[in-house]
């Protein structure tokens, strides 16, 4: 009964948008101060402009507020104001979320599709339609995207194929390149022998050495023999070196130690270090750490965009505020019965792990790093498996408010509507 009236009233709401269409390609949005939302078609006039602002809405009437209770407007395709209501609308079946992802399959809306396909997978783990139209592929009897299998067989996706990170580099670089990196690893290789040596001349020599480089062709030897250590000094002298070194390369290298080395201090000299003339590429690469797996990486990509700003940024943060991450845990093989679980009773023919309050809140803070968990261990066997969590990624959120002015939390939807407005 209840399915039913849902379906009437959906053919209903999709009646009135065919109505709407002979009035407007375009169902704008003027967001209120106070939460609320107004649709339809702007149709403020010159006169009206710096007062009040008017909205025909689907049913034609007009309504007016006062630019004073106003938030931001925004126009957009009537299919995303047709869209959002039949997704308000949708019953929690698998049946329902496929035809609206076809709907917006049909319609160009390839973000929402994703999400009511993702939707079936919740509803149901091992729905074979919605992971292949994931692009996800079966092995050993687990799904996953084709990116994360070849990735974690050590392959990278490189103009369209999957080849090994050396294969990769070596494609990237000329014979030259590759000549002058190799002479460098060994001249860097033996300046670190001499660093690490009793003799006081070899150790002085060595630091003069590193501070004399400009050549971009010795970062990656200084990667290896300074950047990878876990003294903290050589990784110092490795920031004092590139951030000497002019160009693309040296940026990179900068950025990424900002959002991998583990130590804050290091992270936040290696920001300090960007010239001001790279600040344009560092937040490109500091972008690109936006959809990095570990979470961690990307708060402190967010952090990073904070500090050098950018309107380029903008959209790229509200995709970021809050990702899903993978974690490989630990749980229970099932068994026959009925068990105790965190939400009561449940049927443990299922498999599906819960991870611990404490525990979640840990991943979800990022005090917990993107690393294997084991839940207690127990007189039951166990096999690993792997869990999504989407988190929210406060980090963002501040860059967000650093460089807008604004803030709707975490409400994504909100922000990308603003950023709409904003450019319209």
């Amino acid at each position: 009964m209840v399915h039913s009236t849902l379906c009437n009233l959906s053919r209903l709401l999709c009646c009135v948008f065919v109505c709407a269409q002979a009035h407007s390609a375009h169902a704008d949005l003027v967001k209120l101060k106070n939460g609320g939302e107004i649709r339809g078609k702007l149709v403020t006039t010159a006169a009206e402009q710096s007062r009040s602002v008017s909205v025909r809405t689907m049913s034609g009437a007009i309504v007016t507020v006062s630019t004073l209770d106003v938030e931001f407007q925004a126009k957009r395709p009537l299919t995303f104001e047709e869209y959002e209501l039949r997704a308000r609308l949708v019953p929690e079946t698998i049946e329902d979320h496929w035809e609206l992802s076809e709907w917006c399959r049909e319609n160009h809306l390839s973000r929402q599709r994703e999400a009511h396909l993702e939707q079936m997978i919740v509803l149901d783990p091992e729905h074979e339609i919605a992971h292949r139209a994931l692009g996800h592929i079966q092995r050993d009897g687990v799904w996953t995207t084709l990116d994360d299998h070849m990735t974690r067989q050590g392959y990278v996706k490189y103009r369209g194929r999957y080849i090994t990170p050396e294969e990769k580099q070596l494609l990237e670089q000329s014979r030259e390149e590759r000549d002058q990196q190799r002479n460098w690893l060994a001249q860097v290789n033996l300046w670190t022998d001499w660093l690490e040596g009793r003799r006081d001349d070899q150790r002085q020599q060595a630091l003069q050495h590193f501070k004399e480089i400009n050549d971009p062709s010795a970062i990656p030897a200084l990667q290896r023999y300074l950047a990878e250590r876990p003294e903290r000094n050589y990784r110092e002298l490795f920031l004092e070196v590139v951030g000497s070194i002019r160009g693309q390369a040296a940026t990179a290298a900068l950025v990424k130690m900002a959002v991998y080395d583990g130590d804050s201090g290091i992270r936040h000299k290696a920001l300090t270090s960007i010239g001001p003339g790279q600040s344009d590429y560092a937040v490109a690469e500091f972008i690109n750490h936006l959809h990095a797996d570990e979470n961690i990486v990307v708060r402190r990509a967010a952090s990073g965009l904070k500090e050098l700003g950018g309107q380029k940024a903008i959209p790229q943060l509200i995709e970021a505020l809050v990702t899903n991450h993978a974690y490989r845990v630990q749980v229970p093989n099932p068994t026959v019965g009925v068990s105790l679980g965190t939400s009561g009773l449940a049927n443990s023919s299922s498999s599906i792990p819960v991870l611990p309050p404490d525990l979640q809140a840990g991943v979800m803070t990022g005090m917990i790093p993107p690393e294997n968990i084991h839940l207690p261990r127990s007189n039951r066997s166990f096999h690993w498996q792997t869990v999504r969590i989407d988190q929210k990624n406060p980090e963002v959120l501040e860059a967000l408010r650093e460089l807008t002015d604004a803030d709707f939390g975490f409400d994504e939807r909100t922000w990308r509507l603003w950023w709409l407005s904003q450019n319209s």
